[in-house]
């Protein structure tokens, strides 16, 4: 009888220990997180939610290809390289191997952020009048013609990546692309639009046969798209190595390719390029910390100047897109411009202020030259003393794993669709980045060799009190800053959500020579505002309610207390998130 005491009190004991251990793990498991199926509408905010890691891209299968990586245990660098190569599969008018770009890298452990630049090149033998002819610059030489081809950097940048701050090798990060280039998807509208818009260029430079053209005529929404040519290429380069591209079979025909449409890029520029690492720009707004790129792109530059300007007005007390902010807004960036056309371009080259332009002090001359109730005449660059030793069409996107690694990239073959040239049996577009250098000889930014065109890209980090808080990049040419800017100001000044700060209504204007140009402005702002604006005298365009013109931001912000991730990805393009 004793015994028998004995076990029931053990057993009541591990019953109660049970229940404890039971009571004990589900009072620390994570709250399940209710998320909300994407509405119908696109265009309507949604935020993508994860918890331990999250891509976003341009397109669904470029951020599943990432996030299949993240959840393989892959970190943030491995799955961004990943989904640049999926990108160059399923969004191959905006960016691939045949391009170039630049990416921000935030190291959790070690606290560090880094800069990959992994911009294009001029040809060795560049020249200031190597678009000139007969006194005239020929268009059609920048855009779609042998000569618009600069050095590609995209392979060797995301290898360089993948080598020093990734842990998978290259077929590992390659294998998805392969798959989705092999198996195919349908076309959807965005792609179909732009087929049709880039058709000329593409039969005139690759012909009926041509990849990226269905039996000679433009993809429809709803055709299936396959790349067999492209998946041949992915798997010499993953049994080879980004050598074969640079100084193998590949390098031969992009050469062949590029000198048979009257170019002059050589083997040797394919063998000595070379990506470089670099320290990140700096700037704050407020209680913020930006991270960004530095020149030969302008718009990490820029965007720092945007802020430091904004920082002098009661953006709140305006309201979000009234007339006074978008105003104000307005006059900064035709300043901005000018700056540009003046001092930047490829800073291994030429110096470029860019502490004064960087300073708090300059934004404050800025803010005291801009009037509240009209244009002025002009917008003069800013006036330092000389310092010693100092169409485009793109795709993003961010990356953040398990441990808070953090990847912000974008990559770009410029213009939709690049030169439209394809080397033979490759599978993949030349860039047409030579167009980005300026068409005035005496610029900082006039193509010479082996020179980097400046661009307007802006991959950015944004630190709330010493941790990540958003993530942010887009295409869009010399639109981005602008918006990318107006995405920050709408999260921080207005309150809203990441997705709603992406998806709200954008304008954009800039100045030539410190002369005004129109404001162009999504038709969803309202006439009255229109109204207000033309009284004070601007001249207004208005575009397409959602439109392509203002890029196709990606963006993840990172809600630490409520240990949440948010993806936001624009409806402008085919934009999607991937969370876990």
């Amino acid at each position: 009888m004793k015994n028998k005491k004995i076990v029931l009190r053990k057993n009541l004991l591990l019953t109660i220990f049970a229940s404890f251990l039971l009571l004990t793990s589900i009072s620390c498991q994570q709250k399940k997180i209710n998320i909300p199926e994407p509405p119908s509408d696109r265009h309507q905010p949604y935020n993508f939610i994860g918890r331990k890691g999250m891509v976003v891209a341009a397109h669904p299968l470029a951020a599943k290809a990432g996030l299949e990586m993240l959840k393989k245990g892959g970190n943030a660098v491995d799955a961004a390289i990943a989904t640049a190569f999926a990108l160059n599969a399923c969004e191959p008018f905006a960016s691939g191997i045949g391009g170039g770009g630049f990416m921000v890298i935030y190291l959790a452990q070690a606290k560090r952020i880094t800069v990959i630049n992994f911009r294009e090149k001029a040809p060795s033998l560049a020249s200031p009048e190597m678009f000139i002819s007969e006194g005239k610059t020929k268009e059609e030489w920048r855009r779609t013609h042998g000569l618009a081809v600069a050095v590609p950097g995209a392979l060797a940048g995301w290898t360089y990546a993948l080598k020093k701050y990734g842990t998978k090798d290259l077929y590992a990060a390659m294998e998805r692309a392969i798959d989705i280039a092999e198996k195919g998807f349908v076309i959807s509208q965005t792609f179909s639009a732009i087929n049709k818009d880039q058709y000329e260029k593409l039969f005139l430079n690759d012909g009926e046969q041509s990849c990226y053209l269905n039996e000679g005529f433009p993809y429809e929404p709803g055709d299936f798209f396959q790349n067999p040519d492209l998946v041949r290429t992915f798997r010499l380069l993953a049994s080879k190595g980004s050598e074969e591209f640079y100084k193998g079979e590949i390098a031969q025909k992009i050469v062949n390719a590029v000198k048979k449409k009257g170019g002059i890029m050589s083997l040797k520029d394919l063998a000595n390029y070379k990506p470089l690492e670099q320290s990140p720009l700096k700037g704050t707004y407020k209680d913020y910390t930006l991270y960004t790129i530095p020149p030969p792109s302008s718009g990490g530059l820029h965007i720092i100047q945007l802020l430091n300007i904004s920082e002098n007005w009661s953006m709140k007390k305006w309201g979000h897109n009234s007339p006074a902010y978008i105003h104000h807004f307005s006059e900064a960036l035709r300043f901005v411009f000018s700056d540009r056309a003046r001092y930047l371009g490829d800073p291994e080259f030429i110096s470029i202020p860019l502490k004064k332009l960087l300073s708090k002090k300059y934004a404050a001359e800025i803010v005291s030259q801009i009037k509240p109730d009209r244009l002025l005449d002009s917008y003069p660059y800013g006036k330092f003393e000389k310092m010693e030793n100092d169409k485009e069409n793109t795709t993003h996107l961010c990356v953040i794993d398990k441990k808070g690694n953090i990847v912000s990239l974008t990559q770009s073959i410029n213009h939709f669709f690049g030169s439209g040239i394809v080397p033979e049996n490759t599978g993949f577009l030349l860039n047409n980045i030579m167009d980005d250098f300026s068409r005035d000889p005496d610029s900082p930014n006039a193509s010479r060799p082996n020179r980097r065109p400046l661009s307007s890209k802006g991959p950015l980090i944004l630190f709330k009190k010493e941790k990540p808080f958003l993530v942010l990049g887009s295409p869009g040419g010399t639109r981005i800053f602008s918006s990318l800017t107006q995405i920050i100001l709408n999260i921080i000044e207005y309150g809203m959500s990441l997705d709603e700060a992406i998806e709200a209504p954008r304008f954009f204007t800039y100045s030539v020579r410190g002369k005004v140009r129109n404001l162009s402005v999504e038709s969803r702002i309202s006439p009255t505002i229109l109204n207000a604006l033309e009284k004070i005298g601007h001249k207004i365009t208005i575009r397409k309610a959602y439109d392509k013109y203002f890029g196709g931001a990606q963006g993840i912000l990172i809600l630490k207390e409520e240990k949440l991730i948010y993806g936001g990805a624009d409806s402008r393009r085919d934009g999607y998130g991937a969370g876990y």
